[in-house]
């Protein structure tokens, strides 16, 4: 058996990393009584597999399928997979490869950048005055813009399903901005933009791109605002706001917009578990999580499903050098040390009130774990904000949000109270439950909805079809929390996964009475937007 120091230095990677494949489930330690981490053989011969698949750039979260399921069928998927992102990436490359030769060939026919050919720049007698290095630095822009313009790059090939992450850096840009709170702003957004782009053929300008980001107002509604690339010399009509990008690092990885949620749970958590990189959101500073379109014609065609409505995700980021990281405050100045989460592994027994709740039902996808949960807030938000304009007069406020999982048995009777129609929710059951709660069964727990709701001391006036009113009923619970300094939020995720974990621990160390059936997590955000405490509340019986 080794170390965890040893086996790092044994296969040349960090303590971190092995750290990083036991949360991933790859590969599982014991401690000793010396209270030192230990890898024993088989472990060994795991870390040396993950070695030789990563050699082939295989992505962690496929060789987890492949360990967790251990069928060849899940190998033979992944690497099917991997085949095609290689494909792609080759062929990427391959016109790169093209474009550069096209190049090449034109510079040699010139023969010399002074003479009068395919390069010549549109004003002669300025060209004339130019000293030689600027005439050259022209000509070469002006070549690469026929034959390398982004807007003739085919983003087609664009693989939505590839989980790699690529680091990029955004130029600085002048945009036209628009921005809007209503029931439908990206919709709204689009009607403006999109008349500006057409009323000024900003798509045929060399190297055409626009984005678009979601906020919420001082008042908590969500907007949407979106950029498009313009002309430096155009003036920017009215109600457009010219703003000038300053451009920078950012995390990128593709998505469709059938999947846009789940692309940036995953986007968010490999920065999270990034050694090289950590989140360096600053509004102050335009440095936005950013949604990049890549056609905008088939994205906004109406015949477009949305699985084909393909975008960039891109969310800021900066290096992480000699174990420092920058304040989360925009000034730019090294922080002492690392973002540190706090955790309340010893529980506390709480008991809560009947809760009146308005939510909304979200089925996951299977094997979902509690911790790897998709919950769409904006959906939520979207459906609160049509109950009409008085809505946060009924809402008890307040900046947490309430999110019950369900398992897949057992799932029982609530009742809607504006119809008194029942519905596959949280009430006691007289079914056969297992011994083992799904929410404490590890990686083999798995949620099959959720149901993600605010409080509420009065019924809405009027309810869009997906908004439920539901009554969370009095019991107890144990309560395991982790949290960290609304300040630097942004900086670190919290470990949800840490609190189950501690929670299984805890239910088997002291044979406690619980529901198997559900588990409820409350989550604050002291800044209305990034969450900052979550809290597990593990249901007694």
């Amino acid at each position: 058996m080794l170390k965890i120091g040893e086996a790092a230095a044994l296969y040349g990677v960090s303590n971190r990393t092995l750290r990083f494949w036991e949360d991933a489930g790859l590969l599982k330690s014991c401690r000793m009584a010396n209270d030192y981490r230990y890898y024993d053989e088989q472990n060994l011969k795991k870390i040396e597999q993950i070695l030789l698949l990563r050699k082939i750039d295989l992505p962690i979260r496929d060789i987890q399928r492949i360990f967790v399921t251990g069928e060849l069928s899940a190998a033979v998927g992944a690497l099917e997979a991997h085949l095609k992102t290689t494909n792609r990436k080759a062929d990427e490359l391959g016109a790169l490869g093209a474009a550069i030769g096209q190049l090449l060939a034109m510079l040699q026919a010139d023969k010399s950048l002074g003479s009068d050919s395919s390069l010549s720049v549109d004003d002669a007698n300025a060209a004339e005055a130019d000293t030689n290095e600027a005439v050259v630095v022209r000509r070469l822009t002006s070549a690469l813009k026929k034959i390398l313009s982004e807007r003739a790059i085919n983003m087609s090939g664009i693989d939505a399903s590839s989980n790699e992450v690529r680091i990029i850096r955004l130029p600085k840009l002048i945009v036209a901005s628009y921005g809007v709170v209503s029931d439908t702003p990206e919709d709204d957004c689009w009607g403006k933009v999109g008349g500006l782009i057409k009323k000024y053929a900003l798509d045929q300008e060399s190297g055409f791109r626009y984005f678009g980001f979601g906020f919420s107002d001082d008042k908590g509604k969500y907007g949407y605002e979106m950029w498009v690339m313009v002309p430096e010399d155009l003036k920017v009509p009215e109600p457009f706001i010219r703003k000038e990008f300053p451009g920078g690092l950012f995390a990128a990885l593709p998505a469709n917009l059938s999947v846009i949620g789940e692309r940036w749970d995953l986007l968010q958590d490999w920065i999270v578990n990034s050694e090289d990189f950590e989140v360096d959101s600053c509004p102050e500073k335009m440095r936005y999580c950013l949604e990049e379109c890549l056609d905008y014609v088939t994205f906004h065609a109406k015949e477009t499903p949305d699985a084909r409505r393909q975008l960039d995700l891109l969310s800021p980021v900066r290096r992480i050098s000699s174990g420092e990281t920058m304040n989360g405050d925009c000034s730019g100045k090294p922080s002492s040390g690392k973002a540190e989460v706090m955790l309340e592994l010893e529980p506390r027994r709480v008991a809560l009130p009947d809760v009146t709740l308005a939510g909304c039902c979200f089925e996951q996808k299977a094997g979902a774990l509690p911790w790897k949960k998709h919950v769409p807030w904006y959906r939520l938000a979207q459906a609160i904000y049509r109950t009409g304009p008085d809505f946060k007069a009924r809402m008890i406020m307040g900046n947490y949000t309430f999110t019950l999982l369900c398992g897949h048995y057992g799932r029982e009777e609530w009742t809607d109270r504006r119809t008194q129609s029942s519905s596959s929710r949280v009430q006691p059951s007289a079914q056969a439950q297992p011994a083992r709660p799904f929410y404490l069964a590890g990686k083999e727990g798995t949620v099959a909805e959720v149901f993600v709701a605010v409080e509420i001391s009065r019924p809405f006036e009027s309810y869009p079809e997906e908004l439920l009113e539901q009554v969370l009923p009095a019991r107890d619970y144990l309560v395991f929390a982790a949290w960290i300094d609304p300040e630097i939020v942004t900086r670190k995720k919290l470990p949800s996964n840490k609190l189950y974990s501690a929670a299984a621990e805890y239910v088997a160390e002291h044979n406690c009475k619980v529901a198997a059936n559900f588990c409820l997590e409350r989550e604050y955000r002291a800044d209305g937007q990034n969450v900052d405490r979550i809290e597990l509340y593990v249901p007694l019986i």
